[in-house]
């Protein structure tokens, strides 16, 4: 018990130090250029620079004047903006410092940071931007809590004080076909037991495509049209005639299904999508 108080206690002691206004604004240029959206970071009510300082932060877009005009001045850290806004950018927060430490230590095909409290953040990005998660993992009798950060969450970031790079801080996110997807090849791969993230897709070209996967069922259905080397044109028509024929009705535009197929044709994300470990994992 003496052991859980005193690490509970480290971990609320906030890393010391200041950046200045203009090593912020440096930061935030040095972000956009790799098309990320920034904001500045204040203490969050357990003293670490975690928070927002601007509300509709969610609203910021690759603008430098709005992204500069922010008051750097103010910040303790800086935040990127997950999801669209950064090129559907998400990150896997693993909050335990043991299993963070080995997801640092095996997931090298990835932009990696160490946390404040010395957990783990895997960037990534999305083929098609997720909604963010959060479950609980039970791992070496212990509950520990993950979450899935991209649309509409901001993680903070190096040069925050007591945020580091565990990879080069010129990496990279590995491109992969959702951050679920990559998740589950952790799961897998280290046997970290159960969870409840959907690990397999849709199967392609189901005579009739559910409200709730249609996301993921527009996603198979163009890779398999790229993987058989039909032009985009040719496949745009025919995702049409699927979107209008099989794909039941929703909030889900066409806009999105087209952004979806010209994803598929550019990205080049997977071999296969039928199975996760068929594609280039975050594991070396």
């Amino acid at each position: 018990m003496e052991g859980r108080e005193e690490r509970d206690h480290n971990d609320t002691i906030p890393c010391a130090g200041r950046l200045t206004m203009n090593q912020m604004r440096t930061a935030a240029a040095e972000y956009l250029a790799m098309g990320w959206v920034t904001t500045p970071l204040t203490n969050d009510a357990n003293g670490r620079p975690k928070r927002p300082i601007v509300e509709g932060w969610q609203s910021l877009t690759l603008d430098p004047d709005r992204i500069y005009a922010q008051p750097w001045d103010r910040a303790l850290g800086i935040g990127v903006v997950l999801g669209p806004e950064s090129d559907n950018l998400a990150v896997l927060d693993i909050d335990d410092q043991e299993l963070g430490a080995l997801c640092l230590d095996q997931a090298k095909n990835t932009r990696r940071i160490r946390t404040i409290r010395k957990r783990a953040h895997l960037y990534v990005t999305e083929a098609i931007p997720s909604s963010s998660s959060r479950f609980t993992l039970q791992w070496h009798g212990r509950d520990i809590t993950i979450e899935l950060k991209a649309r509409g969450t901001q993680v903070a970031a190096p040069p925050t004080p007591g945020y580091e790079h565990v990879s080069e801080p010129s990496a990279a996110p590995l491109a992969v076909p959702t951050i679920a997807a990559a998740w589950q090849q952790l799961v897998d791969r280290l046997s970290l037991g159960r969870t409840t993230v959907l690990g397999n897709y849709p199967r392609p070209w189901e005579d009739v495509v559910p409200e709730g996967s249609r996301n993921n069922s527009a996603f198979v259905e163009a890779h398999r049209l790229r993987e058989a080397g039909i032009p985009m044109d040719q496949a745009m028509d025919i995702m049409r005639f699927r979107w209008d024929s099989r794909y039941r009705g929703g909030q889900m535009p066409w806009r999105e299904v087209e952004r979806t197929v010209r994803s598929a044709y550019s990205k080049g994300l997977v071999e296969k999508v039928e199975g996760i470990n068929e594609w280039v994992g975050i594991l070396d």
